[in-house]
């Protein structure tokens, strides 16, 4: 009866052990921890044409993407792209198009 209690322990003790060491403090290869905070300081832009925030944004250093037209989101990409201000715009009776909002920067 021991005999039978023992071989599933040695079997489930080599199993764990097989499994490696989960401690991966030593682990520097993902480590942000020590990464840098990159703050962006975005000019004022809501209330321009997109040509003119654009050309704001351009002015800073930055780049500017629509997101979200007339209420309605739009198709865009996951990355992170630290220089780039997402906006909502709005299309006025001229047919042009204003920033009604800054979504996000990224």
């Amino acid at each position: 009866m021991r005999g039978m209690l023992v071989l599933p322990v040695i079997a489930l003790t080599f199993a764990v052990t097989a499994c490696g060491d989960d401690d991966s403090s030593n682990d520097t290869s993902n480590d942000t921890s020590s990464a840098a905070t990159t703050t962006v300081a975005v000019p004022d832009i809501v209330g321009q044409t997109v040509d003119e925030a654009t050309a704001t944004l351009q002015g800073a250093g930055l780049t500017l993407r629509v997101v979200k037209r007339d209420g309605e989101d739009l198709a865009g990409t996951a990355d992170y792209v630290t220089t780039r201000v997402n906006v909502a715009v709005e299309t006025q009776a001229d047919g042009t198009e204003k920033v009604t909002q800054v979504v996000s920067v990224g």
